[in-house]
Order: structure tokens, then C-alpha cells, then sequence
């Protein structure tokens, strides 16, 4: 059973850095400035507590969260993590008033794309080698 929880930033960045410097070509510096300057930090964590993802956003007119993380291990992926976290998440969104969500997917990544319009995400716009995904909560 999975679980999310609010970061503890001494504690979580390390292995927050290194989990998304595994799965991404970021830098630990970048990776570390952007957890810093997000609005919020959720922690993803398996039943025994180990992290095994996280996902992050800041908010924009206080009513969008734009998403600038999701990761999760490799180990854990293709396991219906996010899809059952996914009530948990909806439910956070909405109590803190949050009516759209965004983000942005590499177009290259074709897998993770097809993960968010499972989720109720639809493209909006291709920029350079991204697309903007959003959906309303």
C-alpha cells in the first residue's frame, strides 16, 4: 500500500535528487532548485515508508497548479502507483481549491503521455520538445 506525504526537505532532498537525476537528464543542481522553489512537495512512499517518488507543482492565480515533477523509481514503475494514488491527490487538490492542473511531457516520452490522458489530462500545446498537458479538477 502506498502512501503520500508532505516533504521533509533535510531529510527527503537527498534521495528526491537522486531518484529524479536517475530518470531524467537534470542536474542535481536544478533538480534541488526546483524542489526549493516548489509551492508543494508530496512524497510518495511504500508501505515500509521508503520514498519511492514524489510528485511537486507550484500554484499559479492560486487556482492552477502547474506540475513540475512526477517520479518515480524505476523499480515501482508500471505497478498503478499514480493511478491509485490518483482519489488521494484529486482529493488534496480540490480541498486546497486548486481548479486546473498542468504540466509539461516531453514529446519523446510518448509512455508518460498516454499515463496523463489516462488520467483525465489533455494536450494544449507543443512547445520546442514539450507539450502542455492540463485538466480540470
Amino acid at each position: 500500500m502506498m502512501y503520500v506525504r508532505e516533504w521533509h526537505p533535510k531529510k527527503d532532498i537527498k534521495k528526491l535528487t537522486d531518484i529524479t537525476v536517475s530518470n531524467f537528464l537534470v542536474s542535481s543542481k536544478k533538480v534541488n532548485e526546483i524542489l526549493q522553489k516548489s509551492h508543494k512537495v508530496l512524497v510518495i512512499c511504500n508501505d515500509k515508508g521508503k520514498v519511492v517518488g514524489f510528485l511537486c507543482y507550484n500554484l499559479y492565480l492560486y487556482k492552477v497548479a502547474h506540475i513540475n515533477y512526477v517520479v518515480l523509481d524505476k523499480k515501482y514503475r508500471e505497478k498503478g502507483i499514480l493511478q491509485s494514488l490518483l482519489p488521494e491527490l484529486v482529493a488534496y487538490v480540490k480541498e486546497k481549491g486548486i481548479l486546473i492542473v498542468s504540466g509539461f511531457v516531453n514529446k519523446n516520452n510518448p509512455e508518460a503521455l498516454q499515463k496523463f490522458k489516462d488520467l483525465g489530462f489533455k494536450p494544449v500545446l507543443i512547445y520546442h520538445d514539450d507539450i502542455l498537458i492540463q485538466s480540470l479538477v
